[in-house]
């Protein structure tokens, strides 16, 4: 069998310069190495406070380090419907924010976000889907599980139908919170325990199993009825102290539930497509796959500005 001589030459070639690649490219000729600006803000006329986070990435030849990644002298501007605002920066936070009042959102209007710092510029537009859905009906229950420790848990459960918006494309997430009431325990010892009531609110984390999960689309589906996934939050039902000298002590906290709320996003597309985007690249723990994109709408930066309008339905006990 006749080897083409120019091919040997291009074959010989490449195996005698493997090893030399990364000594023949210096980080001066790669581009696009250097940061960005990350902005990430999320608008619905529901939301008490308008929230944009503004940080920087990680250039690709640099050093990751969260505590410095924060821009707190960026200008954060919103505009539409023929205003426009400054957003503060709140130390506290690290978020630039400012209240409803001052900038209302409304249904149907188109925003712009812009951000800038000293030597970057970013902006992106969004959209607020004009309607709500109407949640037709929900589920509330109560499961005793088994943790691995062997420890008995209560979880509340729940889930939720809907009735998509028939004649338009639609993006749905689900979401659902609990206020709960528990008891804790001050003090070093039973000899001065005092027991302090104390409220937190919980979030409910959902079982795609079924095959459906939080972010659902009416694709090929317009007009039916929607059914969340199983959603799952466990009451804090009983708290471990450990003494000074090894002693364990538990104490029933005694839990109360004052709210729970179910609420269904109907979102824009981007803030759809982000989210499913961020959820897919935190559960590919496998080395060897594919690396998952994020979504991102930020001209010139990173993340995404997107809006949803949002419904919700708030269960009290009587």
């Amino acid at each position: 069998m006749k080897i083409n001589f120019f091919l040997f030459l291009i074959i010989i070639t490449a195996l005698f310069s493997c090893d030399t690649l990364v000594t023949d490219v210096s980080p001066d000729d790669v581009q696009g190495i250097s940061s960005k600006l990350v902005v990430q803000s999320f608008i619905s006329p529901q939301a008490s406070r308008i929230y944009v986070v503004v940080t920087e990435s990680i250039p690709l030849f640099g050093e990751s380090n969260s505590e410095n990644s924060v821009i707190k002298n960026a200008i954060v501007k919103i505009s539409g419907g023929g205003k426009e605002v400054i957003l503060p920066y709140d130390s506290a936070s690290q978020l630039y924010s400012i209240e409803k009042a001052a900038f209302p959102i409304v249904a149907s209007q188109t925003y712009k976000l812009s951000v800038s710092d000293p030597t970057r510029s970013v902006d992106a537009t969004c959209a607020v889907p004009a309607n709500q859905v109407t949640i037709k009906s929900y589920v509330i229950d109560t499961a005793y599980i088994t943790r691995r420790n062997g420890r008995p848990d209560t979880a509340l459960t729940v889930n939720a139908v809907w009735q998509d918006i028939a004649g338009e494309a639609n993006f749905y997430r689900v979401r659902a919170n609990m206020d709960v009431e528990y008891s804790i325990l001050e003090g070093t010892s039973p000899d001065n325990f005092q027991e302090k009531r104390v409220r937190n609110r919980f979030s409910f984390n959902w079982n795609d199993d079924s095959g459906r999960n939080e972010f659902q689309s009416d694709v090929n589906l317009d007009g039916t009825s929607f059914t969340s996934p199983l959603g799952r939050s466990f009451l804090p039902t009983t708290l471990l102290y450990t003494s000074a000298d090894g002693t364990k002590y538990y104490a029933k906290q005694k839990p109360r539930l004052i709210a729970l709320v179910i609420e269904v996003n109907n979102t824009e597309k981007s803030y759809y497509d982000y989210h499913k985007s961020l959820k897919l690249a935190d559960q590919s723990d496998n080395p060897f796959s594919e690396p998952s994109l994020v979504y991102n709408n930020i001209n010139g930066g990173l993340g995404c500005f997107a809006a949803y309008n949002n419904k919700q339905i708030i269960y009290r006990p009587k």
